[in-house]
């Protein structure tokens, strides 16, 4: 199986998949993708940053984090844009202090 980590410590990089399916739940290429986050107090902190393409139909980021930044739920958004057609999916990821801080 497959275990998603969602809960990660301040000063990480928290690495985000992004998977694209074809109707026929096959990994295809987009045109682009692109990813914004938003802090739990509703800032946005990475705004319409290109994901990086590692193989057909899967998108990464990489967000880095310092101990500075602010615990809670952080909310993703990405924008895939096919052709002319966006779709837009949303995902989140917890950041906690860490056990030195």
């Amino acid at each position: 199986a497959i275990r998603v980590q969602t809960e990660f410590v301040r000063r990480s990089t928290v690495r985000i998949l992004a998977y694209i399916y074809d109707d026929d739940e096959a990994l295809v290429a987009a045109t682009s993708v692109s990813i914004s986050i938003k802090n739990p107090a509703g800032t946005v902190v990475v705004n319409a940053a290109a994901m990086t393409a590692t193989s057909t139909g899967v998108y990464e980021y990489y967000y880095t984090t310092t101990i500075t930044v602010v615990e809670g739920n952080y909310q993703i958004e990405c924008d895939i844009l096919d052709g002319s057609y966006h779709t837009f999916v949303h995902g989140h990821f917890s950041l906690v202090s860490g056990v030195n801080e």
